[in-house]
């Protein structure tokens, strides 16, 4: 993660980065085992908000 943001503020990008504590890669999908139903909820919680506000201006 250190390296991407790094790449994200050399190119000048407007960009957040999350960490969700306790979760692994795929914590969003409820068929396997990374499923983590209160990191889900967060992820939409941030999401959607931001979703909203971009398309917004298109």
């Amino acid at each position: 993660l250190g390296e991407l943001n790094q790449a994200l503020d050399a190119a000048g990008v407007d960009y957040t980065s999350e960490i969700y504590p306790g979760t692994v890669h795929g914590f969003t999908m409820s068929d396997t085992d990374a499923f983590d139903p209160a990191g889900l909820q967060r992820h939409w919680d941030r999401l959607l908000p931001l979703l909203d506000r971009t398309l917004a201006g298109s």
